[in-house]
């Protein structure tokens, strides 16, 4: 005779051998160079409590000299560890990266240009199967800064959801920005931002004060971008605004056909 304890003991198990395990929410950053990330740092650190959160960086942001560095492997391995580093403070997954230079070959030739964009598309389409997230967030059309390759990799990312009939497997946001952060940029560090008019928002993310903090840590990591000074001036800047918030588009697409334009 089987003990009461034991029978139960036996059904839970079948019960759980036949209950599907729950797959864990995934968001997926897709951003063009190492130090990106900082562009959406407190969404990142929100969502790590409930997602796991990727971030695929296509470039190894050799070409990205400041100060005393020089373009080079030298400098693509400091910041890649730089990268790393950030996404430890934020909570995330360590970042993934695809490898291309900045500009995708472009400094050398047209043709090499086409040849490195043609890899890429196909390195990130697969990457994207392989993490089959929940949401990717990218750049838009105006590209954050306006930086050719932010540009570059939303296009990229763009295409391969439109090309595969993705749209509702894989919702794409798009990063966009007000007036008011490109001047808060802009009195940081001398960057602005493009911005987006805001009838165009339909998503907003807010933020706590602990997951900015932990935003405006990780930029200890970026010293070969930003000076101690622009780091502290960025800080003071996100200390002063008060509406900790970030606002996305959703990338759309009606299917409802039309005879004429």
């Amino acid at each position: 005779m089987f003990k009461s304890s034991s029978i139960l003991a036996l059904l839970l198990f079948i019960f759980a051998s036949f209950t599907p395990v729950k797959k864990s929410r995934t968001l997926l950053a897709i951003l063009a160079h190492p130090d990106d990330e900082m562009a959406v740092a407190s969404m990142l650190v929100k969502y790590a409590k409930t997602y796991k959160v990727y971030l695929v960086i296509a470039t190894d942001g050799r070409y990205g000299a400041r100060f005393h560095y020089k373009p080079g492997d030298e400098l693509a391995v400091i910041r890649q560890k730089e990268s790393a580093c950030g996404c430890k403070n934020l909570g995330i997954e360590p970042p993934v990266f695809l490898g291309f230079h900045d500009g995708m070959g472009m400094a050398t030739s047209v043709p090499e240009f086409f040849k490195q964009t043609a890899q890429l598309t196909e390195k990130l389409k697969q990457k994207i199967e392989e993490l089959n997230p929940d949401v990717i967030i990218t750049f838009g059309p105006d590209g954050d800064t306006g930086h050719s390759d932010h540009r570059h990799i939303g296009a990229i990312t763009t295409e391969i959801i439109l090309r595969e009939g993705w749209v509702k497997k894989y919702p794409l946001y798009y990063v966009s920005w007000l007036q008011k952060d490109s001047d808060k940029l802009k009195a940081a560090i001398g960057q602005g931002l493009n911005t987006v008019h805001s009838n165009y928002f339909n998503v907003q993310v807010k933020f706590s004060e602990e997951e900015e903090n932990k935003e405006l840590a990780a930029l200890d990591c970026y010293t070969s971008q930003l000076t101690a000074e622009e780091i502290n001036q960025w800080k003071e800047m996100e200390k002063k605004d008060l509406t900790n918030t970030l606002h996305f588009r959703r990338l759309a697409v009606r299917n409802k056909k039309k005879s004429d334009l």
